[in-house]
């Protein structure tokens, strides 16, 4: 039989997956690992692409448990068998696989080689699209398993005299395949079309190609090992793919790695510069092939966009210079592969949230935009490309806008919007009640009665939220000291900088700075 028994790993542990695929040669013993995923939604969607005979998979996960994973594969995809992996503590999980159809289960603290690989034979000489005799007679070794240790970033004393043999040339590129936007295409439809438009191109011993990666990330990917000689013929014949990539009635993207000398690159390679490749497509939507070092531009939206201006036009009421500076940005956006998808949607959501926050401060009719503020943020997360994105964001501001007309001036009178600008622009110094009375020719009794009535808060409160937000801002993009970040925000005693920042953040600034590292949300 030639035919290998297809196997899905599902687990949310990296470590757990990651050891599970190097416990044995898989090819050798009759079997190919497709894929592997961290929770059972991930894992229906490698399943649709490209099904497998066999899934192993955990228990306890986010987003999908093993349980619930096991009750749709049996509902949708009564022919493929689930081993379920389990701790003592979770029977109660693993019987209810049980009465959804899983084959076996293995004891997580007990699984060894021996263990999951006479499990898999067994199940798999059930299965009648598998022939037995594929397991009864090893496989010759291939080259699989430490192309995935290197991917996995496992240490190998000598790769390159260890491949040399079965990938003999000097020079390799990795060309990835996606499907924007969804979770891959089926490998089954890829391997046939880049067979007629690219493999079938490429003629002679100066070149091989290596494509059974299992696909992670929605992304297949191929490996091309080459003669240097040969490097402008391939590159050319990849260069032909975006016409034929064009054809496809969805948007589907290539991408070529630069050429590495050193099979060891391929972990960086892989996992990095491919995926950041076609992350292109978000800004050049347009296009279908994106190649290392063409058309890398390294502007990115924090330097093209002046954040401490724009603020300052929201402070003051200036909503028009401010909305033209976000309309003026995307007309002159010219980003690609420098960029980062994560970081650009981020920096929209900011300059979304900055908007309503000063609308609603400053006491605009914004109630309902400010309620609706999450589905912006959501929008904006799930758009497919820059397009989409720029429509979310005007369509945003024709609604803002639709707020300052309704009232050209915010409630309340002109002195107190004075005295808040005030504060906004002074608060870094030793401000009191009393300087504030005397510079605006109030009775500091008067005024703080005043302030009370006009305002949601009090002078002392209002001041202090102040100097905290801009706190909070410094010790997100600044390497100061706490002591350092106190004085610059008006504070002369740390501690007592300290104990405000914790009544209002209920954390401390040093915590807060710490989840500002971690990439959690501190808020």
């Amino acid at each position: 039989m030639d035919a290998y028994c297809k196997v899905l790993i599902v687990d949310d542990e990296i470590l757990a997956r990651q050891g599970i695929k190097h416990l044995f040669d898989w090819e050798s013993e009759g079997f190919t690992l497709i894929g592997e995923a961290s929770n059972g939604k991930e894992a229906l969607e490698l399943i649709a692409a490209n099904k497998p005979h066999i899934i192993i998979t955990d228990i306890v996960m986010p987003i999908m448990d093993g349980e619930e994973l096991a009750r749709q594969v049996k509902a949708n995809y009564p022919e493929i068998e689930m081993v379920v992996l389990s701790s003592f503590s979770e029977f109660e999980y693993v019987r209810s696989t049980f009465q959804s159809g899983a084959a076996d289960y293995i004891l997580k603290p007990k699984l060894d080689a021996a263990q999951l690989l006479q499990t898999l034979k067994k199940i798999a000489g059930r299965i009648p699209a598998i022939h037995s005799e594929a397991f009864s007679t090893a496989k010759a070794p291939t080259i699989w398993p430490l192309l995935e240790k290197l991917i996995d970033g496992f240490a190998i004393t000598d790769p390159e005299s260890e491949i040399r043999e079965m990938l003999p040339h000097t020079s390799f590129v990795l060309l990835g395949i996606a499907h924007p936007g969804e979770s891959g295409m089926d490998s089954a439809q890829i391997y046939p079309w880049l067979e007629t438009h690219l493999l079938a191109n490429l003629s002679g011993p100066e070149c091989t190609a290596t494509w059974d990666f299992p696909q992670q990330g929605g992304i297949t990917r191929v490996l091309f090992n080459f003669a240097p000689p040969y490097e402008l013929q391939l590159r050319a014949h990849i260069i032909r793919l975006e016409e034929a990539l064009m054809a496809f009635p969805t948007p589907v993207t290539a991408a070529c790695s630069s050429v590495f000398r050193a099979i060891a690159d391929l972990n960086e390679v892989y996992h990095q510069e491919v995926p950041r490749l076609l992350d292109s497509y978000f800004f050049q939507p347009e296009r279908r092939l994106f190649l290392a070092g063409i058309g890398v531009r390294e502007r990115v939206p924090a330097e093209m966009f002046d954040a401490n201006a724009f603020n300052q036009e929201l402070n003051h009421h200036d909503f028009e210079a401010a909305f033209g500076r976000l309309r003026t940005f995307f007309d002159d956006l010219q980003v690609t592969p420098g960029v980062g998808i994560h970081d650009f949607k981020s920096f929209l959501g900011h300059q979304v949230f900055a908007v309503i926050l000063a609308l609603v401060r400053l006491e605009y009719p914004a109630s309902k935009l400010d309620e609706r503020k999450y589905e912006y943020f959501r929008d904006i997360h799930e758009s497919r490309h820059v397009h989409q994105a720029k429509d979310i964001v005007m369509r945003f501001l024709a609604e803002a806008e639709s707020c300052v007309a309704k009232r050209n001036r915010p409630t309340g009178n002109q002195a107190i919007h004075k005295l808040l600008n005030y504060i906004q622009e002074h608060y870094a110094e030793p401000l009191n009640l009393t300087e504030v009375a005397h510079h605006f020719h109030f009775n500091p009794s008067y005024l703080s009665n005043y302030f009370a009535t006009h305002n949601k808060e009090g002078f002392s409160e209002y001041l202090n939220r102040v100097r905290i937000d801009k706190a909070c801002e410094l010790l997100k993009n600044s390497d100061m000291s706490i002591s350092e970040v106190s004085g610059q925000v008006g504070y002369s005693d740390p501690s007592y900088f300290t104990k405000v920042f914790r009544k209002l953040k209920n954390i401390s600034p040093s915590q807060y700075r710490k989840y500002v590292q971690e990439g959690q949300d501190p808020e």
